[in-house]
């Protein structure tokens, strides 16, 4: 490994570290947007809010007429609202897509009240699952409900509800080469873009490089769809999704970043693709152990669909992951992913963002160049008498 692979290692994993520190679900994900604007901003980028709360960092290009790229992750994670309280009894709601044991009695989580104070409750059930659509999901291993009971261990009173509740796992620790923590995704997503971005912000690019970090990802890709609809972005931008998704077959954790071709909604555009495929060429030129997968990950949707429903060419990574949305194989648990398939990511992105403002053309630029000696040694074969003679037996000339 060399010095600056090093050098971005220690970034992204500090960064990760960090927000994970800083629990969040949809719609109150101020705690790691404000830490991203904040070590953004203090990196060099300029960082602006939209009118929705997502953070943008931009380090410009030389050339304003050039295609950007930008590297997108979303801040929240799934989990719960607080929407009413009576003594030590709590009602909540959850936001996004939690597992089924989510709902189960007995399953810690912890409220988020006002300065991160973290107040310890318990769930003790859920609502009956009712109708076709809630009982299919169920059978799949999704709470089938959306609202869900909790007692809190003491008679706190919870202030200025709604709050934010989750899971009550682990912020973040580092087994051997796994991460573990409560949520992942998406956060080592947004820890990879802004460590690499970082290490190039002193790099001249053609085009404009931007990190964006949505909100309310979870429940809908709803920062993402806004900030695509009123064009945060030039649309002559190529959008990059950073996901980690749930491992599928084909897919390994510790074999590498994967170059997502496509999402559950939509298959993705090779013009955006190319970027990634040039910049892994490159890696792989300096570190041929370098590991990469490639290949469509359907098992949930990312931002990369939204922002190509309004006409925008996009392309994405993901970072293999275990234990999807705290589904375990025993109830609750963290989330994982490799730390060798993170740093690589965070690599990927980095050299993918240099090309800004370029048009690589990847394998189909190799595929169009015209292979002259394999014509001609065709064009001599097509001379040669006993070609010759077996096409007119057949009729041919």
């Amino acid at each position: 490994m060399n010095p600056a692979s090093g050098s971005l290692e220690s970034s992204a994993l500090e960064i990760l570290s960090e927000l994970g520190k800083l629990p969040a679900t949809s719609y109150w994900e101020d705690g790691p947007a404000r830490y991203l604007a904040v070590r953004a901003r203090e990196a060099g980028f300029e960082v602006s809010l939209d009118e929705w709360g997502n953070v943008l960092a931009t380090k410009p290009g030389s050339n304003p007429e050039a295609p950007g790229i930008a590297f997108v992750g979303h801040t929240d994670h799934p989990g719960y609202e607080v929407v009413a309280q009576d003594g030590s009894e709590i009602t909540l709601e959850t936001r996004g897509g939690v597992g089924i044991a989510a709902g189960r009695k007995g399953t810690p989580v912890e409220v988020i009240g006002r300065h991160g104070r973290r107040i310890k409750a318990t769930i003790s059930g859920a609502d009956p699952v009712e109708g076709d659509f809630a009982k299919s999901r169920e059978s799949d291993g999704w709470l089938g409900t959306d609202t869900v009971y909790a007692k809190l261990d003491d008679d706190t009173e919870i202030e200025n509800l709604p709050r934010p509740a989750v899971p009550d796992l682990t912020d973040f620790e580092i087994d051997g080469d796994m991460i573990r923590m409560r949520a992942a995704d998406d956060l080592g997503g947004c820890a990879a873009i802004l460590a690499a971005l970082e290490s190039i912000i002193d790099v001249p690019t053609e085009g404009s490089v931007y990190g964006l970090f949505t909100r309310a990802e979870e429940v809908g890709l709803v920062g993402a769809r806004l900030a695509a609809e009123h064009e945060v972005l030039p649309k002559n931008t190529i959008i990059v999704s950073v996901e980690t998704s749930s491992v599928l077959p084909g897919v390994e954790i510790g074999e590498g970043v994967v170059i997502r071709t496509g999402d559950r909604a939509a298959t993705f555009d090779y013009e955006g693709e190319a970027y990634l495929i040039e910049a892994a060429h490159r890696i792989k030129s300096a570190d041929p152990k370098f590991k990469i997968q490639r290949r469509l990950m359907n098992a949930g949707g990312c931002e990369a669909a939204a922002f190509k429903a309004f006409g925008y060419t996009v392309t994405g990574t993901a970072f293999p992951l275990g234990s999807w949305h705290n589904r375990g194989e025993l109830g609750v648990e963290p989330e994982f992913i490799s730390k060798e398939d993170f740093v690589g990511g965070a690599l990927l992105i980095a050299e993918a963002a240099k090309l800004a403002g370029t048009s690589p053309t990847g394998v189909l630029g190799r595929l169009s160049e015209t292979p002259s000696e394999e014509a001609d040694r065709l064009k001599a074969d097509r001379a040669r008498p006993e070609h010759v003679e077996y096409w007119a037996y057949s009729g041919f000339e």
